[in-house]
């Protein structure tokens, strides 16, 4: 048999060789979350009372959330699951040591987080920490199964419709997030005034809890009050919303028609105001005279019997009254234009009523002395012209008025300059 050439036997040394080298290097990569081969490994053991199906060999072991091992072994012993956990290198674990089993991600992966404890307490040597300092998993399916079927099924559609309306909305996300150092500040200025203490917010916590307090026992009002609020929700969903986004872009254009309207009200309201002002007083009388009007209502019960009496016996004169207003009317027109004609005079001679008033008052003054039982004298002043009659006018009399013609009130007002007057028999 003719011998292996040289050049073929290097090949296969060299091939051999780079199969040992390229086996070593997997080998490190599959090994390489275990730590290197050889390396020496510190084992605790800790009980827990719920571990989850999701804690699994090969798991991180982490201390202040930084990877210092694994989990190499899972087994249960006297009702407990024991998990095995190996820390790399030599380190001490102590008597007081604890252990919680974390998520690692929302996918449900979980990571082993110890706390090694205190020198104080000792080592823990090859004691298994008890479950009763261990916190276990927590999953999300333990804690729905807390939920009844129908709330478990509402959080599932709440769940599935918030994942459908944020589907589409990455841009409005990013602008959140691109809001969101302007929101926290804002959100730092509003802890800043509910700390405030004239915030007052443990009376607002105690007002919150009165309110609460009342709404006890009314449950089923207020759930009547929230189907109706449903019911008015879903009328104006109805054809998707369309009825509802016209009326809201309508709105602005109504709005300002309602602003221009509650605008020109402004007049009329200020004419009511000042009614309701002149009301006021006549409003107050009547309640004053309520009582009086009360008694007149009852003590007229009499008198209102015997109407009916009297109007049997009015009859005939209404009738002939009746005939007589009916030959009247030809009159209405005419007495209608003397009145119209009268109003200008009558309006004049309105301003000057305090002044008839007080001219009756003073003719009532001059007739009303007593000279003798049963004689009464009129007591008669001269009023002299003086300079007016040489000058005729040009010169003021100091013993008269000082205007011949005073607007409305200020009659009274003239008085004499220089002397009283006392040959008008007064001081005006």
């Amino acid at each position: 048999m003719a011998a292996v050439s040289r050049p073929t036997t290097r090949s296969f040394l060299a091939g051999l060789v780079g199969l040992v080298v390229l086996g070593g290097f997997v080998f490190v990569g599959v090994t390489a979350s275990s730590g290197l081969p050889g390396t020496p490994v510190t084992t605790v053991r800790a009980e827990f009372d719920h571990v989850g199906a999701s804690l699994k060999v090969g798991n991180d072991v982490r201390e202040n959330s930084s990877r210092i091992g694994e989990v190499s072994d899972l087994s249960y012993e006297n009702g407990h699951a024991v998990v095995t956990l190996e820390l790399d290198g030599r380190v001490p674990v102590y008597k007081d040591a604890r252990a919680q089993i974390w998520d690692q991600s929302a996918l449900a992966k979980k990571f082993v987080e110890i706390d090694r404890g205190h020198q104080e307490s000792g080592r823990l040597g090859g004691q298994t920490i008890p479950a009763e300092r261990n916190v276990g998993s927590a999953d999300l399916d333990n804690v729905l199964d807390a939920l009844d079927p129908k709330t478990r099924e509402a959080l599932t559609g709440t769940l599935r419709e918030v994942g459908s309306g944020g589907a589409g909305h990455g841009q409005d996300i990013n602008d959140m997030a691109a809001k969101a150092p302007e929101i926290l500040r804002g959100l730092g200025n509003t802890s800043e005034t509910l700390s405030d203490p004239q915030t007052d917010l443990p009376g607002l916590l105690h007002r919150a809890d009165d309110l609460v307090g009342s709404l006890n026992g009314r449950e089923r009002e207020l759930a009547d009050l929230v189907r109706e609020v449903g019911d008015t929700a879903g009328a104006a969903a109805v054809d998707r919303g369309a009825p509802l986004q016209d009326s809201l872009k309508a709105l602005p254009a109504t709005l300002n028609e309602a602003r221009t309207g509650l605008d020109s009200l402004d007049e009329p309201l200020g004419d009511v105001r000042s009614a309701v002002s002149d009301i006021r007083s006549g409003a107050s009388a009547l309640g004053s005279a309520t009582p009086d009007v009360r008694g007149v209502l009852r003590e007229g019960r009499k008198p209102l019997d015997m109407v009916p009496g009297v109007a049997d016996k009015a009859e005939p004169a209404v009738e002939d009254l009746t005939q007589t207003v009916a030959d009247a009317r030809p009159l209405v027109p005419p007495l209608s234009r003397a009145l119209t004609d009268a109003a200008p005079p009558v309006n004049t001679l309105a301003q000057y009523s305090p002044e008839v008033v007080a001219f009756f008052r003073n003719i009532e003054s001059m007739v009303s002395t007593s000279v003798a039982p049963g004689v009464h004298g009129a007591r008669v002043g001269v009023a002299a012209q003086g300079p007016a009659i040489a000058d005729g006018g040009l010169l003021k009399d100091p013993l008269q008025g000082q205007d011949p013609y005073p607007a409305p009130g200020e009659v009274y007002k003239q008085r004499t300059g220089l002397l009283p007057n006392i040959l008008t028999g007064g001081g005006q």
